[in-house]
């Protein structure tokens, strides 16, 4: 397959391709030092830090846990809701990163020429094997579905034994938006949600694209686009890398299908970042500590109030 990618100042040719296939690569979209910054705060902040984080993977508060080869394993929810007084350094650069100006303009760009916003960032360090999905099931614009662009931020030069992350070309426009509700509402049916989406990728025949990814490399995709990362096929390889999800800046997230799901703003090189759970908030981190301590209870209630919530959104 083609390597489709564009430098940053073939914006035109790379909304094209981001139209008809779902994603584009834009190479050396980011400088170099702004990946090191983020890694080198990651490591003097965070790393050895004990303070329970909320987590990308089962969406709970824990410490860091580390795998074999030393790198963390279970990434970063939201960098922007970090404690500034404890993370302030590793935030600020990774804000620094999300909202840099040439990514402003490509993701506004791809959104049509409006200002965006960022709704949702994550840091990956050690390979994640990431379920094939469409963003659109956890979270879109409020005004169309495929209204989100996502992008992901290579920090390190991607190995390809790493677990690379892979996108579907074309399936935005080419697969139907399984929709969370019913058999498959995250509520309760999210294993039938990741099985239905592996199955719809293999009926329909969709070719698995994973490029290559270098430092300051940044893939940038649809709401609707399935992709997904492989698991690592190597030992002693990281995987090293900042997500975040853009939305016009004049719309709400759509959560789930169901909600509007409304968000504090903070300012970023002039960019608004929404905040759910921001640690600079006394009464957050009380919830953050609580459901440390007691993440049994903290699952079984945090699952109860989504059935509630979305069982309330739709009746």
């Amino acid at each position: 397959m083609n390597e489709y990618s564009y430098k940053p100042a073939e914006l035109l040719d790379a909304r094209s391709h981001f139209d008809a296939e779902g994603y584009v690569v834009l190479r050396g979209l980011i400088e170099p030092w702004k990946c090191d910054a983020v890694l080198a705060n990651f490591d003097r902040e965070v790393r050895q830090s004990k303070v329970p984080i909320l987590r990308q993977k089962e969406m709970t508060y824990e410490a860091n846990r580390f795998n074999s080869d030393g790198f963390l394993e279970n990434p970063i929810f939201n960098i922007q809701d970090l404690e500034t007084r404890r993370f302030g350094s590793f935030k600020k650069a990774t804000l620094d990163l999300v909202t840099d100006p040439k990514v402003s303009a490509t993701v506004s760009r791809l959104l049509g020429d409006v200002q965006v916003k960022v709704i949702q960032s994550m840091f990956f360090e050690a390979p994640a094997g990431t379920w094939a999905h469409q963003d659109s099931y956890y979270q879109d614009s409020s005004t169309k579905l495929g209204g989100a662009v996502a992008g992901w931020f290579a920090l390190e030069d991607i190995h390809e034994g790493s677990g690379r992350f892979y996108v579907c070309p074309g399936s935005h426009r080419n697969t139907p938006v399984i929709r969370n509700a019913g058999r498959f509402s995250i509520a309760g049916g999210h294993a039938l949600y990741k099985e239905a989406v592996a199955e719809l990728i293999r009926s329909e025949q969709c070719t698995v694209y994973a490029p290559a990814l270098s430092k300051g490399d940044v893939l940038l995709w649809s709401s609707l686009t399935i992709h997904g990362s492989f698991s690592a096929e190597l030992p002693g390889v990281s995987r090293q890398s900042i997500t975040a999800h853009y939305l016009p800046d004049g719309e709400e997230m759509l959560q789930f299908h169901s909600r509007l799901r409304p968000q504090n703003m903070i300012i970023n090189n002039g960019m608004r970042v929404g905040t759910l759970h921001d640690q600079d908030k006394v009464r957050n981190r009380i919830v953050r500590d609580l459901a440390f301590r007691f993440p049994g209870l903290y699952r079984a209630a945090r699952s109860s109030a989504l059935k509630l919530v979305l069982g309330k959104q739709r009746s």
